[in-house]
């Protein structure tokens, strides 16, 4: 069966790779971090593809009356004409059922001179195909549809049921995800094919975002000493906070997951030159280890930490201490682990050698998905496993390793046909 399955996906790399070329093409791309988007043309491409191999089809949009009572939500975005893609093959009975889940929406672009090719116009060159969305992910997406059509067309039954989830919006935060999660979708298993280069990732770092603003007070800059400059007074807190992240790095360690990290994104403050600056603005953003949630799995604690440097900052300065620092948490996700001994990864280790005869690498991932909505709202033990980098993601000339696709449909497609009839 293993054999038969893989010829029939080596047979086909031509069509494998028109396939992911056609979706390449269609612009998906979300707009102003979710508010809007362009996800109904690709979305009913998927859906007819989804329906010639006979699975049941639900095309929904997001609800956000139902999104708004959920945790990690996005609210204010606007949904008309964005809908997910749920599709069901069922099983006969008595396997495990599978998750295949995947964001259509891409990030915008611009500076077209810069591409090697046109955005929506894929190409290969030197065994890259080129365009945008071809690594985060539509090659990941295009690969989990091959892998179950080639299960099909090679006469192979499933016992149990697969789920191929295409949903809008998770670069603005993963409210698609969520509304699938919403309407019951869940499953014994579920694979994201998220850009991990074909490493099985099955843990991703929390984060945190955040706004501080900084009060001084303006005056001529020859006289300066009469005034209070915002953005000395907030280099003092930068300072301290890399302090904080320097303690973390010895303190805070994961086998498969790099120690916790802040990053300061944007700072805002003052007029000219000439006058000192009464107001500063800093935007930061911190990733946390999974390990270091609170007991709603939540970054409580870590916040805590962040607060206690801060108002430390305020507490030993006369001026931040009469007029203390404004503090707004704008953004947040949480971690998610699974174990290293749960059934699917033993599964996702087990294919892959059978596919490529290597062993694979596990890693954790240090970027967020929507891995740990499945995991930590949806009930369902979530791994990440797709092709391309993440270098390559929101990228100009955006490309995923052709390789590297055409090995995961092959992983995938093993891997679906192994767990569903175990």
């Amino acid at each position: 069966m293993k054999q038969k399955l893989l010829s029939y996906i080596r047979d086909r790399k031509n069509e494998n790779l028109k396939f992911l070329s056609d979706l390449v093409a269609i612009d998906s791309s979300n707009e102003q971090h979710g508010i809007h988007g362009k996800e109904l043309p690709i979305q009913q491409f998927i859906a007819a593809k989804l329906e010639t191999m006979g699975m049941k089809v639900d095309l929904f949009q997001p609800d956000n009356a139902i999104l708004e009572a959920m945790a990690e939500s996005n609210p204010g975005h606007d949904y008309t004409d964005r809908p997910n893609v749920v599709a069901t093959l069922p099983g006969t009975g008595g396997g495990r059922s599978l998750i295949l889940n995947g964001h259509i929406d891409t990030m915008p672009f611009d500076q077209i001179d810069q591409w090697i090719t046109h955005p929506l116009q894929p190409k290969v060159i030197d065994g890259k195909l080129y365009g945008r969305g071809s690594t985060d992910m539509k090659g990941g997406v295009a690969a989990m549809i091959l892998a179950l059509e080639a299960i099909g067309r090679c006469g192979i039954s499933l016992k149990g049921d697969v789920l191929i989830e295409t949903v809008a919006d998770e670069e603005g935060g993963g409210n698609g995800t969520l509304a699938c999660i919403a309407k019951g979708y869940k499953a014994d298993a579920a694979i994201i094919t998220e850009p991990t280069q074909l490493e099985i990732m099955p843990a991703h770092m929390g984060w945190l975002f955040y706004k501080v603003e900084v009060t001084g007070k303006a005056l001529h800059a020859a006289l300066k000493w009469r005034g209070v400059n915002a953005i000395e007074k907030t280099v003092k807190i930068i300072q301290a906070l890399q302090e904080l992240e320097r303690t973390w790095a010895v303190g805070k360690r994961s086998p498969i997951l790099p120690p916790p990290t802040i990053n300061f994104g944007t700072i805002c403050g003052g007029m000219a030159g000439s006058v000192v600056a009464d107001r500063c603005v800093l935007d930061f953003g911190l990733h946390y280890l999974p390990q270091d949630k609170d007991c709603n799995g939540m970054g409580s604690l870590v916040q805590q930490e962040v607060f206690d440097v801060i108002n430390g900052v305020a507490a030993g300065d006369p001026w931040l201490r009469e007029h203390p620092p404004v503090i707004t948490l704008y953004q947040q996700g949480s971690g998610y682990e699974i174990p290293f001994d749960s059934a699917i990864i033993g599964v996702m280790k087990k294919e892959y050698e059978a596919a490529t005869n290597k062993k694979p690498t596990i890693q954790g991932c240090p970027y967020g998905s929507d891995a740990r909505l499945l995991t930590n709202y949806g009930g369902t033990p979530t791994v990440l496993f797709g092709p391309g980098s993440i270098e390559q993601a929101h990228a100009i000339n955006e490309f995923v390793s052709v390789e590297e696709y055409l090995q995961a449909i092959e992983i995938l497609a093993l891997t679906i046909a192994e767990w569903c009839n175990s």
